[in-house]
């Protein structure tokens, strides 16, 4: 515990140091190879548990994706695909937060999960309500929610929220395999205090399914990942500030790259291919 302490402290500070310098980004330990990537010293020893099975046995509804894992922070779960129509039974998710050592504490993940015009949708969303993943030492799950939605009118709307901390956010992906209308606000969403997302499962006989997976993660300066009011350079890039980062060059930002640019730069700064 106490090694990894210090690996930690080393690799922040070196970050900090490189974010300030002229002409040299953050480095970044990137565990996954899109744009939002958590470093790794962002990571420790909190876990977040999805779990997502068919009502009874191997139902071709939830596409044999029966899992039950916990990730990392930063790291995704595996990918779900979700295409419940008009034939019998459906799928059950629930979620949950291992955190033995309080990394999260403060935090709340709200889960809301109700139909369109009526809590069931007409029975497709079962055991609707709004549900506070548990963070604990030991894993505790919330009580699971029905995915069955068919060709009622309307489908089921998925809620995220978070409060209690500014640092963590929970990001969603929502795709569709089909653009039919059916993975309403489909794409790659970011939950913070300050941004809820809403989803809309509306799956029935039309062609094709809904793709859902999360990952939760720290905020942190070097993240590679410019949140709302930040004010980090090694995530966000601003011309003008002295710093030659993210992906400004000599070409699209002189007074921050130039080798006697203002700021940072004003006695050297390395030289930097456009």
């Amino acid at each position: 515990m106490f090694k990894t302490h210090i690996i930690r402290s080393t690799m922040l500070a070196a970050a900090t140091l490189l974010s300030t310098s002229c002409g040299v980004a953050a480095p970044e330990e990137s565990l996954e190879s899109d744009a939002t990537s958590t470093r790794g010293d962002a990571l420790g020893g909190a876990e977040f548990w999805h779990d997502f099975r068919a009502y009874s046995g191997a139902s071709p509804e939830c596409n044999g994706f029966n899992v039950s894992e916990g990730r990392g922070l930063g790291q995704w779960t595996s990918q779900i695909r979700l295409d419940t129509d008009s034939r019998p039974q459906g799928c059950w998710q629930k979620f949950g937060i291992q955190d033995p050592y309080g990394e999260l504490s403060g935090l709340m993940l709200t889960v809301s999960f109700y139909g369109q015009g009526s809590p069931t949708a007409s029975g497709q969303c079962d055991n609707p309500g709004t549900y506070v993943v548990p963070i604990g030492p030991t894993l505790d799950w919330t009580g699971p929610w029905g995915i069955d939605t068919t060709d009622a009118y309307g489908g089921c709307v998925q809620t995220f929220s978070i409060s209690g901390r500014d640092d963590i956010a929970l990001d969603v992906r929502f795709d569709a395999d089909r653009h039919n209308g059916q993975c309403q606000n489909a794409g790659l969403h970011t939950v913070t205090s300050i941004n809820p997302v809403s989803l809309t499962l509306d799956m029935d006989n039309r062609y094709g399914g809904c793709y859902q997976t999360f990952r939760l993660r720290k905020m942190t300066c070097g993240d590679n990942v410019c949140e709302s009011g930040e004010l980090c350079p090694a995530d966000c890039m601003i011309c003008g500030d002295g710093i030659c980062n993210g992906s400004e060059t000599r070409a699209t930002c002189p007074e921050d790259c130039f080798p006697q640019g203002p700021g940072n730069c004003a006695i050297y700064c390395p030289p930097e291919i456009p």
